[in-house]
């Protein structure tokens, strides 16, 4: 061995991965095979979704008292088990909605809480509570609560030939069946035609004439309509079940009931004293499609069940069903959830195909020779394969969030191997006397790349550590970030070198002919290096002018920034849009029909709307349709984006003025918007909802004025649409008030005196009709006759036992009084919100005139002001980013003060990561997009990358003076060395991120923000890598170096 091969070889450190990746290549490449064949195994069983699959720890309960009030429901149910529930371990906040005859409450968890305990611990409340509950309300139903488990798929069932009657009879019990039993599928719900009802029509002169009363024939259709077991008779070694058999056979049955024995020992049947009708019950809904009438079939997932997988197999079925069902049945779909993700997913993955074949470009571009463009490509599958595996075996889905970290994760996953790939191209090319220039190359870059990759990684720490919705949102991404780094940093020192050394066989000359690609890089980063390296000396001698000019660039900033706006997460155009009307109170549900009908005229004419649904006479709410006369929503769903010039949020605007000057009604209000992602849990249904919460003890009607009185407050800020009072207090009621003295003259009770008004008006229910093992319900109708003013109800016919007959006003007093439709509750307080959806501005902009409105705004003594609605959400959700960044930025610290063994050098590397805020501000600003939770993922993502830039720059600096250079030759030389790399990496990472940037695709949209934001970022991080980085790193070594020659 000569002395020039001794002295090479004696450069090269021995050991670490690299050199031990070098010298067994048929194993790297053997393992890199198995990532790529475990990768595609993982990537084939993924499940697709449109958000990371989330567990929330929120609990749902549901009590039923029929007939009751929402005043009687606050003080019987809600008081009793909210004072109970309040005890639980790990609340967040209660929210409570009591109205006509429904309790429903749902307890919120803080994050960190376990959901089973949670449900456990609310059951355990309830069990100590129940029997304090009213005797006649049934029983709690309780379950685990989650946003995402919405309907997969609502359709709506039509016939030419059945009527709305037997057509809801047929879906009830032919149709509901077929799709629970689907696997994944948690329930239906059925709403809309015309529910069988057995109606029993009591004809009250007869009945008063044979002396008999309501109750007499609701006991007796009670009594003789049982099936009971009388119980086991063993005979000759067999045993026998004894069986009362008593339940009506058919409609004409109940019909001939007897009722009672005459006066001459006659039987008296029902049909007798009442006319028995096989009908239905008043419709209290309309579902239409299309403007066509049906019934609609909602069916709901499972939780932690795959959305399209569900939607797939309900297809299947619908398909199956097509064949059996009578011809004259036609099942739409008006709703298909997994229609958006497919479209959206897709998306953004051909965003991401698109970034990996712009990033090779680029790539291949700044490389010289067709084989380092080749070790480089082989990274990308291989780093992408194996993060795909990894997410499997986390049980991570293949969602917008997951494929949009993967998007950055490719501007980002070549930047290690191309700082190792450079470095080794440089010695190859500067140092031909090298017999190791892979080893050397690789090893010399080693160090500062994983302290570069730790440092990435250390930053996503604090999202799962910090508690909050951010966290479980973006867990997924940031995991699968990690992942895609901490492997590109294992390709980059095993693959990377391996490759190369077979490519390049060390000992010999490397001869790279340059194609006229190669030349133009070259000529490219000699123009550049040309002007910037009298910039650079200029920048050294003059570093206090770019420290002053850097901190006004970031004072501007901070003023741009103060400009943008704000929301949650950017809205999806997924081309979902809803028209709310509530009608004046007191409203019936056909009224509301005929609206929704002229909305529906109007809206079948608009262009590139491609259907729309209708619900009459009520609202959703959670899992629940609520009956509510006077409340309506048109559902409509616009044409793909690119049939269509505008999007959702341009259409809302576009269409919501046409609407409201086209339907016309005396006191009617009409909300048009966007409709809400779904999936993602809300603190509200609207932008922003100020709650106004008053002691329980506080009449609601000075609740509800007060909460008019900030409604009127919104109407002075710009942009927000839909302005409106959560609850209705002017609900009119005829209340009826016994005299008990004249009533039990007549030998009644109010109790009876109350059953006797429900039969005339509602009807009372004794008992149910069975038919082929479903049940119908039997009810019992009084004086069947149109109610329509407080004289009808007070000329009511009472029937007294001495078979007299009196008005009801003979002994009440009937008074036409207002009261709440429903009541609200938060936290056992009472609340009522004023809201508002956002038109035209960002929810932040707006959230923040109400803020300053309110803030001269004066409650009574015992009120207070929360917000909610999407505005809440912001604002927790920005305070928790705030936190994780904060720690994030530690996490970095520690691990670079571990590197550098210095105190200084972290924080010269750090402070490049809040001045990067100067081109994500800039960008923001210029294309007009908001700041959201994506843009703050994304500034994380953008600190790793400038950390991992100041890493390799600055560790190449230390380890040039370590040789014995000046500081100011050793920045120079450092700084040109490191810019090819860098601007390759930065290039890279632009390009890769334009797709979703430029919204290529649907779902984009929700990652646009977050790409821009990182783009520039990463503009600006070049001239601070390469100009305010070394002025800053000269200023603090200079000064150390000087004190140390003092102190020398």
């Amino acid at each position: 061995m000569n002395s020039v091969e001794k002295q090479s070889t004696s450069s090269v450190k021995q050991g670490g991965l690299s050199y031990h990746a070098i010298r067994r290549p048929a194993t790297v490449i053997i393992l890199m095979v198995a990532i790529v064949v475990v990768g595609v195994i993982g990537y084939t069983q993924l499940a697709t979704n449109l958000l990371p699959d989330i567990t929330y720890p929120m609990v749902k309960v549901y009590v039923t008292w029929r007939g009751a009030t929402p005043e009687e429901i606050e003080d019987n149910i809600a008081t009793v088990i909210e004072r109970k529930v309040a005890t639980v371990d790990n609340l967040d906040y209660m929210e409570t909605q009591c109205t006509e005859g429904l309790y429903a409450l749902q307890v919120n968890f803080t994050y960190n809480a376990d959901r089973d305990i949670a449900y456990q611990d609310v059951l355990s409340k309830l069990g100590q509570v129940r029997k304090n509950l009213p005797k006649d309300a049934e029983e709690p139903l309780v379950f685990k609560a989650d946003p995402s488990q919405l309907p997969v798929m609502d359709l709506l069932i039509t016939s030419d030939q059945m009527d709305l009657t037997k057509l809801r009879t047929y879906v009830e019990n032919e149709l509901q069946d077929q799709f629970t039993s689907i696997e994944g599928t948690a329930g239906t719900e059925i709403t809309g035609g015309l529910k069988r009802e057995i109606r029993v029509h009591i004809d009250p002169i007869k009945l008063q004439g044979y002396g008999l009363s309501v109750d007499k024939v609701a006991q007796r259709l009670k009594d003789e309509n049982l099936e009971l077991l009388g119980g086991r008779v063993t005979s000759s070694r067999r045993d026998y079940i004894v069986r009362t058999v008593g339940e009506f056979s058919n409609v004409d049955e109940i019909g001939n009931l007897i009722i009672s024995k005459g006066k001459n020992e006659g039987l008296i049947l029902l049909k007798d004293v009442a006319d028995v009708k096989d009908a239905y019950a008043v419709q209290r809904l309309k579902t239409k499609l299309n403007q066509r009438e049906g019934v609609k079939l909602s069916v709901f997932k499972q939780t932690g069940a795959n959305t399209i997988e569900v939607s797939d197999l309900v297809a299947k079925k619908l398909k199956e069903l097509k064949s059996v069902i009578p011809p004259s049945i036609k099942m739409d779909i008006i709703y298909d959830q997994a229609e958006y993700i497919r479209a959206a997913v897709a998306g953004v993955r051909d965003a991401a195909l698109i970034a990996a074949l712009l990033v090779v470009l680029i790539t291949a571009f700044f490389l010289t020779g067709w084989k380092r463009v080749l070790i480089v490509s082989l990274t990308l599958p291989v780093t992408l394969l194996g993060t795909f595996f990894f997410m499997q075996l986390l049980n991570f889905s293949i969602n917008i969030f997951t494929l949009g970290g993967l998007v950055v994760a490719i501007t980002v996953l070549l930047d290690n191997c191309i700082v190792v790939l450079e470095n080794i191209s440089r010695i190859q090319e500067e140092e031909p006397e090298e017999l190791h220039p892979v080893q050397k190359g690789a090893t010399q870059v080693s160090g500062a790349v994983l302290t570069a990759t730790l440092t990435f990684i250390a930053l996503f720490l604090p999202f799962l550590l910090v508690p909050g919705l951010v966290s479980l949102l973006f867990r997924e991404l940031i995991i699968t970030v990690a992942i895609t780094i901490t492997l590109s940093l294992i390709v980059a020192l095993t693959l990377t070198p391996t490759l190369t050394s077979l490519f390049f066989r060390e000992g010999k000359p490397v001869h790279i002919k340059k194609g006229i690609v190669s030349k133009l890089s070259d000529g490219l980063i000699h123009l550049i290096i040309k002007p910037y390296k009298p910039t650079l000396r200029w920048v050294l001698k003059f570093r206090w002018i770019i420290m002053l000019l850097t901190l006004g660039l970031f004072c501007v900033g901070m003023i741009f920034l103060n400009k943008i706006g704000s929301e949650f997460l950017p809205k999806a155009d997924d081309g979902l849009i809803t028209i709310k009307i509530k009608m004046p109170t007191g409203s019936s549900m056909e009224e509301t029909h005929k609206v929704i009908s002229q909305i529906e005229n109007f809206i079948k004419d608009q262009p590139y709307i491609d259907k729309y649904s209708s619900l009459s006479g009520g609202k959703i709410w959670g899992l629940v349709t609520y009956e509510i006369a006077n409340e309506g929503e048109v559902n409509i769903q616009l044409v793909n984006p690119a049939k269509r010039p505008k999007t959702t949020d341009e259409y809302v605007e576009w269409l919501t003025p046409l609407v409201q000057q086209n339907i016309k009604f005396p006191g009617l209000k009409m909300k048009v918007f966007h409709t809400k992602l779904k999936g993602i849990k809300q603190t509200g249904e609207f932008d922003i909802e100020v709650e106004i919460i008053a002691p329980r003890s506080e009449p609601i009607e000075n609740i509800y004025e007060n909460a008019t009185r900030v409604s009127g407050l919104l109407k002075q800020v710009d942009g927000l649409t839909g302005i409106d009072v959560s609850i209705d207090i002017t609900k009119p009621e005829y209340q009826v008030f016994v005299d008990r003295t004249k009533s039990i003259d007549q030998g009644l009770s109010v109790n009876q005196v109350a059953n006797t008004i429900k039969s005339s008006i509602d009807g009372n229910v004794p008992t149910q009709f069975k038919e082929k093992g479903y049940y119908y319900t039997i009810r019992i109708v009084v004086d069947e006759t149109d109610i329509k003013s407080i004289y009808d109800v007070e000329n009511l016919s009472i029937y007294p036992n001495n078979g007299s007959k009196i008005r009801l006003n003979t002994i009440a007093k009937v008074e036409q009084r207002s009261g709440p439709l429903e009541i609200d509750r938060k936290d056992q307080n009472r609340v009522i919100k004023a809201t508002a959806n956002v038109q035209g501005r960002t929810v932040g902009e707006a959230t923040a005139d109400v803020q300053k409105l309110l803030s001269t705004f004066t409650l009574p003594a015992g009120y207070k002001i929360n917000f909610g609605g999407q505005s809440q959400m912001l604002s927790e959700n920005f305070n928790t980013m705030i936190i994780i960044l904060l720690i994030a930025m530690f996490f970095a610290y520690v691990v670079l003060v571990i590197n550098f063994e210095d105190f200084i050098k972290p924080f010269i590397i750090l402070i490049r990561v809040p001045l990067s805020l100067i081109g994500v501000s800039y960008a923001l600003y210029l294309t007009n997009q908001p700041i959201g939770v994506t843009v703050m993922i994304g500034f994380i993502i953008l600190a790793g990358i400038e950390i991992n830039q100041g890493v390799i720059l600055i560790t190449f600096i230390d380890q040039l003076r370590e040789q014995g250079m000046s500081i100011i030759d050793a920045i120079q030389k450092a700084a040109i060395v490191r810019l090819r790399p860098i601007l390759m990496t930065d290039i890279v990472g632009i390009i890769g991120l334009l797709p979703l940037a430029l919204s290529i695709g649907e779902g984009t949209e929700l990652l646009k923000p977050m790409a821009i934001a990182v783009i520039g970022g990463l503009i600006f991080g070049l001239l601070l890598v390469f100009l305010f980085l070394p002025a800053l790193y000269y200023i603090f070594e200079k000064r150390k170096e000087t004190k140390a020659i003092k102190d020398v």
